[in-house]
């Protein structure tokens, strides 16, 4: 089967529609939460705590997840994950109060921790072997993609119908892309595998990172039998207590707070710091979401040429590099300049591509070829996942405080520095 045809199986587009409309409704609650403090009377320290809530959810439930999806099915998991957080958003648009909202933003990033995981393993697994980094970078392609819709294309809906209006569509949205994954996620999946532990003359591992997908799909046709695996607590700790994961999530969190920051604030600093038309304050901060689409899967590529090689350092100077591009842009946000803003915003979405796509497929390597813990694939990428979200949870509310008392310069120049401290260990991987 071509690499094309299967791109474009129901069983991808399903997934990429899915992570589509899970940006949506990652992003659009920060592109109209000017018009939400309005109506509740409250100031930008209340997009903090929202934020910080939605990002305790998603952080905590990770590792939860990725037990599951070790444990059962993980197409039932990515499915209840993309139905749950679009019913919490659609519920959101009901609220009463701040704190109502805070509450199902928590439920919205659960039901996020139960699909990405999953996602990011069962669509690798069905573009076949040697696409594990552009499997990530398709992914994060689509979720820039959702992220322009969410940060733009909601200020125009919800300046049109309101607020309340804009979120109940956007989780009615993603009932119907939940609906779409579980029939796509049933078709079969065709297989051309190569024996177990094949090697490319080059010694880079191909198969071993697809066999535990293999093993739970053979089960049964469809997958939706459960597995014979039995989860062990010492392999659990193997897992979790390694000490290059840790740092590996910790890279991942460096990033985790320079996208946060940017995806969170730069829309209503625009706004209300700088004055601009609302319109164009969401078309600035969907630049990095635009540039992001397009560099995702190439800087997936460039992962998977540079570790196909004896020296898999290379993927991690490649983090580095693009973790001082996104730090220094997110201190010149400083400037309070546009001009400089929408330069910065550009290399932004083109370098943080890197920044996502190395960590993720990194951590899957450390699990399958180093542990040797291949039914775990889905815990290491949720486990770093959800190490770097819930590790992140803090950073935008202590950001609002500082925006309070010392204005949005120095916050930027704070943020771009935490941006950077949490890549440096990464260092000690590379060397």
């Amino acid at each position: 089967m071509s690499f094309l045809t299967k791109s474009l199986s129901v069983p991808v587009l399903s997934l990429i529609f899915a992570r589509v409309l899970y940006a949506i409704n990652w992003f659009n609650i920060s592109s109209i939460f000017y018009l939400i403090l309005i109506d509740f009377r409250q100031d930008v320290s209340m997009l903090g705590l929202v934020t910080a809530s939605f990002l305790l959810g998603i952080g905590i439930f990770q590792v939860p997840a990725g037990i599951l999806a070790a444990k059962y099915d993980p197409k039932k998991i990515a499915a209840f994950g993309i139905m749950m957080l679009s019913i919490s958003s659609l519920l959101s648009g009901l609220a009463t109060e701040l704190f109502q909202i805070a509450v199902l933003r928590f439920l919205v990033g659960v039901g996020m921790a139960f699909f990405f995981g999953p996602s990011v393993i069962l669509i690798s697994a069905y573009l076949g072997k040697g696409s594990d980094g552009l499997g990530v970078g398709i992914l994060n392609s689509a979720h820039s993609l959702g992220g322009i819709i969410g940060l733009f294309g909601w200020i125009v809906i919800a300046q049109n119908v309101g607020w309340r209006a804009s979120l109940i569509v956007s989780g009615m949205l993603g009932i119907m892309t939940g609906l779409f994954l579980i029939y796509g996620l049933k078709q079969k999946r065709q297989q051309q595998q190569q024996p177990d532990g094949d090697k490319k003359d080059d010694g880079h591992l191909q198969h071993p990172l697809h066999n535990g997908f293999k093993l739970r799909a053979n089960d049964k046709e469809h997958g939706t039998q459960k597995s014979n695996f039995k989860i062990k607590l010492s392999d659990l700790r193997l897992v979790l207590i390694n000490k290059q994961m840790i740092i590996v999530g910790l890279s991942l969190l460096g990033i985790q707070i320079g996208w946060n920051l940017v995806s969170t604030f730069v829309v209503l600093y625009l706004k209300n710091d700088l004055h601009v038309n609302p319109y164009f304050a969401g078309m600035v901060a969907g630049l990095a979401m635009v540039f992001n689409v397009v560099f995702a899967p190439i800087f997936g590529r460039i992962y998977d040429k540079t570790t196909r090689r004896r020296n898999r350092n290379l993927g991690l100077i490649l983090l580095i590099a693009c973790g001082v591009v996104v730090s220094v842009n997110i201190a010149l946000f400083s400037l309070e300049n546009i001009y400089v803003i929408v330069l910065s915003i550009i290399m932004i979405g083109i370098f943080i591509s890197g920044g996502f796509v190395v960590p993720y497929t990194k951590a899957r390597e450390i699990a399958i070829i180093k542990l040797d813990q291949r039914h775990y694939e889905t815990l290491a990428v949720s486990f770093v996942n959800g190490l770097s979200l819930f590790g992140a949870f803090w950073v935008p509310f202590v950001f609002s405080i500082i925006v309070l008392y010392f204005g949005y310069p120095t916050a930027w120049l704070i943020g771009g520095f935490l941006t950077i401290l949490f890549i440096i260990p990464i260092v000690k991987l590379a060397v």
